[in-house]
C-alpha cells in the first residue's frame, strides 16, 4: 500500500486574487497599485482591482467569489468613515477559507497607534501610553506631560496625519508633577502639512480629544509617546514583505526657519513631514545594520510579542522609524513612531515582484496543508466588472 506521505501534492495552478481598494480617491489608487497587478501577472497570478462599496459592504463577497486570495489596501480613515464595515465583511470572506491579507485582526494588533504600546519593551519602544478613556486622559496626561515637557498624543487609528497632535507645555507644572489644567500649552496637529499651531490650555485641549473615543463604535481611544526631537531629521520608512525588507524610503523635511509667535514661543518645526520619499534599496550598505535589526530582531520580538506567525504576518507592509538620541550601547538607535498595514502606498521598485512571490508561495502553502483549494462557484467573478 502506497504511503500517503508520497501521494502527489495538489497544484494551484492558476492563483486568482482581488485587490481591495477603499480610499477617497481609488481610481488614483488603483492606477498607484497596477505595479502590483503587473508582477501576480508575471508570477502567473491573475489579480483584479475591486473598489469597495461603503453604500453596500455585503456585495464584496460576491465580488470576490471564485478567488483564492483577497489582497486589501484600505486607509483606516476617508471621507465615509472608519473602515468598521470592510473590516466585516473581511473576516466574513476568510471564513469562507479565502485567504486574506492583511487580516483585520492582525492590523488591530501591528497596524494601530496600540502597537506603540505593546512593543515598547522592544530597543525601539519608548515611554508610551494608552487612555482607555476620556477620564484616564485627564488623570493621567497632565503628569506625563508635566515631566516630558512635549509628547504626541495619537488616536488609536488614522492616516495621514489625522488624530496626531504634538502637544507641548509653555510653562513649568505646578510644583506638584503635574500641570494644571488652565495651563497654556502649544498644540500641532500632524494633519496639518506646515507648521501651523494653536496656543490653547490643557484642559480646552483634552475636551477636544473626546470624539475619539467614540469613534469606532466607542472602542476608540489615545496613546501617547515622548516627542522625538530628531523628527525634525525625517523618517526613516521601511518597507517588508512579510518578514522580509524590501527596500527604504528617507522622508525628509522641508528646513523651517524658527519664528518667534506673538508670545515668544518658537514656532515649531513641520510635524507632518510632507516632503517626497526618496526610495533606497534594500541593500544600500548604508542601511545593513537597521535590515539586520528589522529582519532579526524587531520583526521576530513583534510576532513573539502579538503572537503572530510568520504566515499571518501582511503581505505589504512599512514601520516608520526616528532616529533617536545616541548612546554608548547604541550609537545609532531609532523610537518607533507608527506601523502602517491597512494601504502602504508608495513602495519600493522592489516590492511588487516580492510581493508577488510571496503570494503565490502563501496560495501554494494553503493547498498544500489543505488539500484542496478554496471552493469557487459561479463561472466568473463578479468583481472583474468592478474595477475602477
Amino acid at each position: 500500500m502506497a504511503d500517503p506521505d508520497d501521494a502527489p501534492r495538489p497544484v494551484l495552478s492558476d492563483p486568482r486574487l482581488a485587490i481591495v481598494v477603499r480610499s477617497d480617491d481609488p481610481a488614483r489608487t488603483a492606477g498607484r497599485l497596477q505595479p502590483v497587478v503587473d508582477a501576480l501577472a508575471e508570477a502567473a497570478a491573475e489579480a483584479v482591482v475591486v473598489v469597495f462599496d461603503d453604500d453596500d459592504p455585503e456585495a464584496l463577497v460576491g465580488q470576490v467569489e471564485g478567488t483564492d486570495g483577497v489582497l486589501v489596501w484600505a486607509d483606516p480613515l476617508t471621507g465615509r468613515g472608519p473602515r468598521s464595515a470592510l473590516d466585516s465583511v473581511l473576516e466574513t470572506i476568510a471564513g469562507t477559507g479565502v485567504w486574506v491579507s492583511a487580516d483585520p485582526r492582525v492590523i488591530d494588533k501591528i497596524g494601530t497607534k496600540d502597537v506603540l504600546v505593546t512593543t515598547r519593551h522592544l530597543s525601539w519602544g519608548s515611554d508610551t501610553h494608552r487612555y482607555p478613556t476620556l477620564r484616564d486622559l485627564r488623570q493621567e496626561f497632565p503628569a506625563r506631560l508635566a515631566a516630558s515637557g512635549t509628547r504626541v498624543v495619537k488616536a488609536d487609528r488614522g492616516n495621514g496625519g489625522s488624530g496626531v497632535w504634538k502637544v507641548s507645555l509653555l510653562h513649568e507644572g505646578d510644583g506638584c508633577g503635574t500641570a494644571a489644567g488652565s495651563a497654556e500649552v502649544m498644540v500641532q496637529h500632524a494633519r496639518q502639512r506646515d507648521d501651523t499651531h494653536v496656543l490653547t490650555t490643557l484642559d480646552e485641549f483634552m475636551a477636544g480629544c473626546a470624539p475619539v473615543f467614540v469613534a469606532w463604535g466607542g472602542s476608540g481611544h489615545l496613546v501617547d509617546q515622548p516627542y522625538a526631537p530628531r523628527i525634525a531629521e525625517g523618517l526613516v520608512r521601511c518597507y517588508l514583505v512579510q518578514g522580509t525588507v524590501v527596500g527604504f524610503a528617507l522622508q525628509d523635511p522641508p528646513a523651517t526657519s524658527p519664528v518667534a509667535t506673538d508670545k515668544g514661543t518658537p514656532r515649531p518645526a513641520v510635524l507632518g513631514v510632507p516632503s517626497p520619499k526618496t526610495m533606497v534599496a534594500p541593500d544600500h550598505p548604508d542601511f545593513s545594520a537597521l535590515r539586520r535589526r528589522l529582519e532579526d530582531e524587531w520583526v521576530p520580538a513583534l510576532r513573539d510579542g502579538l503572537d503572530v506567525s510568520p504566515e499571518e504576518l501582511p503581505l505589504l507592509w512599512d514601520v516608520d522609524l526616528i532616529r533617536g538620541t545616541p548612546t554608548e550601547s547604541d550609537p545609532d538607535p531609532f523610537v518607533l513612531c507608527e506601523i502602517n498595514a491597512s494601504s502602504v502606498i508608495p513602495f519600493p521598485p522592489e516590492a511588487p515582484a516580492a510581493l508577488a512571490t510571496a503570494a503565490r508561495q502563501r496560495l501554494h502553502s494553503i493547498v498544500r496543508g489543505v488539500g484542496t483549494r478554496p471552493p469557487r462557484s459561479g463561472a466568473r467573478s463578479a468583481g472583474r466588472d468592478v474595477g475602477p
